[in-house]
């Protein structure tokens, strides 16, 4: 009996491991990725070529706000200061999906309040829990931008 509950254990504890999706985590999860993601987030930290540069970012980028629903609509807004041109509400929607392996998220614009609509991108699933989501971008241009964000 010794061997066989040891045996389990030891099971369980190489399957485990192998599960773990994303660089920064969870390993396990009993809530889907779906449901994980699905929140309204707020921008914790903004990562740029390795650079924390949330302070640079955050007297033009106010109340950097994102929302991702289950039914697969997204929704990001943000307030942005420019002295002496003014203040200014930026809103993009769009969907969204996971990608086939369920490392990245798709996002599909199709409306913006400012400036030209964005191409349609993929981010890298950094870390997905329920109270954190790490996203990843690397553009044609090799800058890496990473957003850490926090429930809002």
């Amino acid at each position: 009996m010794k061997k066989f509950l040891v045996f389990i254990f030891t099971t369980s504890i190489l399957f485990f491991s192998q599960c773990k999706k994303y660089p920064e985590g969870p390993s396990f999860s009993l809530r889907t990725k779906t449901e994980r993601i699905s929140n309204t987030w707020k921008l914790n930290q903004l990562i740029v070529n390795n650079v924390d540069s949330t302070a640079q970012y955050s007297n033009i980028l106010k109340d950097y706000t994102v929302i991702i629903n289950k039914s697969g609509s997204y929704s990001i807004s943000y307030y942005v200061a420019l002295p002496p041109f003014g203040n200014f509400t930026n809103t993009e929607n769009g969907n969204w999906s996971f990608s086939s392996n369920k490392k990245e998220i798709n996002l599909t614009p199709v409306s913006i309040t400012l400036g030209t609509l964005p191409a349609a991108n993929s981010w890298q699933i950094l870390k997905l829990y329920e109270k954190e989501l790490w996203l990843k971008d690397i553009d044609n241009k090799g800058k890496i931008t990473e957003l850490h964000l926090l429930p809002k």
